[in-house]
């Protein structure tokens, strides 16, 4: 359980414990929803509550506003089949991002790279990555699975995802930011590679 001025001083980390929990929040006015807790928004503290319909798919989502938040209280666990069903809810329909479990895995593990390769803040909180401490990214982890309520580090995040070079290795056709190419670091079989200039976080 916890009560709105501690809700808001809770960190990521803290929050994580509530996440996938069917929870009761109270708000102003006595106000109670309820719902499975989805995620919580690392600037403003807002929890966004899913309630699941009885057919495979259907949900209804609902956002109780940080300031407004009184009182959380964890009244329920997710079995398997319903903690399935809350992972599948905002995943991407790409088909090109679409895969199995250890796929996904393997391009977080690839991003939280990347971002740390132009020297961006990232930890993980549960299957997300928080970055900078202000965006989270979302399996399965492609640029529309991006959220932050700061337009100006949203945008470029998204660059970087852009930019992000496949397994196979990154080609030197894609413009930095500034407008700059940067290729000037032979790579191991002779062939140049881009060098991405950092994120400047």
């Amino acid at each position: 359980m916890s009560t709105t001025s501690a809700w808001r001083q809770q960190t990521p980390r803290d929050w994580e414990h509530y996440v996938n929990k069917q929870v009761t929040v109270t708000a102003h006015g006595q106000q109670q929803h309820r719902g499975w807790l989805h995620t919580v928004d690392p600037v403003t503290a807002s929890v966004v509550l899913v309630q699941l319909g009885e057919a495979a798919g259907g949900c209804s989502v609902s956002v109780v506003m940080g300031h407004a938040v009184e009182q959380v209280e964890v009244v329920g666990e997710a079995d398997e089949e319903t903690a399935m069903r809350l992972s599948s809810l905002f995943r991407s329909e790409a088909p090109e991002l679409r895969g199995s479990v250890e796929d996904v895995k393997r391009r977080r593990e690839e991003l939280r790279g990347w971002l740390q390769q132009n020297r961006v803040p990232v930890e993980e909180v549960g299957e997300d990555l928080l970055v900078a401490g202000v965006l989270t990214v979302r399996p399965p982890y492609a640029e529309q699975d991006c959220f932050s309520s700061n337009q100006m580090v949203l945008a470029r995040i998204q660059g970087l995802l852009a930019r992000m070079p496949t397994p196979a290795g990154q080609s030197c056709d894609q413009p930095a930011a500034d407008g700059q190419q940067s290729c000037d670091q032979p790579a191991a079989d002779g062939q140049q590679s881009c060098d991405q200039p950092s994120a400047g976080f």
